[in-house]
């Protein structure tokens, strides 16, 4: 089922466990952005799904800014009292030029579009050459993908290994990759006060299976062509080869031919 992006807004905006979620998932993209090399002239940054609460930390004083919402999911203003900066589109068919793209996040998107690899494709065609993909997603063995009292407990959660498979297939190099939220999905107030020590134990002592969301940031490849043919990069005859196949002796003058260091007479 495909939860609609006006209740994920409402989610981290009115009530005390979204604000909670937001905070740590942050905290770990904050410490990502660390791995990018900023474009200090000019920056695109693109947005995927519902990014919108953690957009902010990528983006620079002179950065372009927008936020893609999937036609299924609705779409919902952003940002507030100024001129709006997101687009209801189709996942696969992205309006946007090809390498435009320094950066692409995609948060609640990758979960409920119906081909990953097509919508992958499409962030690959948009990204510049060593672009950024910034992917937050509910973990398979985590408890969040259990419950449904938070937008990560929604679609298609993914296992470590099967991210990793998936970014690779399409083109992506992993950079860093984190988990995060490790309090349990609950707006009981025992859990929400005692959250911002659950994170911290967890991040330091737990496991990454235990996380209930996986953080990954990869780059852009560029791949170079796999097979070189003999005839791009050889120009002229191989005249050893051809000695080899079609032996061409030369006599020698007879008084360089000598036998047992005796000239022959």
């Amino acid at each position: 089922m495909h939860l609609v992006f006006s209740d994920i807004q409402t989610f981290y905006s009115k009530t005390e466990l979204g604000s909670i979620t937001s905070r740590f998932i942050d905290d770990s993209i904050k410490g990502m952005d660390n791995f990018i090399v900023h474009n200090a002239e000019r920056e695109v940054l693109v947005g995927y799904g519902y990014s919108i609460p953690y957009m902010r930390s990528l983006i620079r004083p002179l950065s372009q800014s927008m936020c893609l919402m999937g036609e299924k999911q609705g779409a919902v203003r952003w940002p507030e009292n100024v001129a709006n900066r997101t687009m209801l589109i189709e996942q696969s068919q992205w309006p946007l030029e090809s390498e435009t793209a320094n950066i692409v996040m995609m948060v609640h998107g990758l979960e409920t579009c119906e081909n990953p690899n097509e919508l992958l494709e499409e962030a690959w065609r948009v990204l510049v050459p060593e672009g950024y993909l910034l992917v937050a997603v509910s973990n398979r063995t985590g408890f969040w993908a259990r419950s449904d009292l938070t937008p990560f407990g929604h679609g298609r959660p993914y296992s470590w290994s099967q991210l990793t498979r998936l970014l690779s297939a399409n083109k992506f190099q992993i950079i860093v990759s984190q988990a995060a939220l490790f309090t349990p999905p609950s707006s009981r107030n025992f859990f929400l006060k005692a959250s911002p020590l659950l994170e911290r134990i967890g991040k330091k002592y737990g496991t990454k299976v235990m996380g209930g969301v996986i953080i990954m940031l990869a780059k852009k490849q560029i791949h170079a062509p796999t097979t070189i043919k003999i005839s791009d990069s050889i120009k002229g005859p191989l005249g050893l080869i051809d000695g080899l196949i079609d032996p061409k002796p030369k006599p020698l003058p007879n008084d360089q031919i000598r036998c047992d260091n005796k000239k022959i007479e």
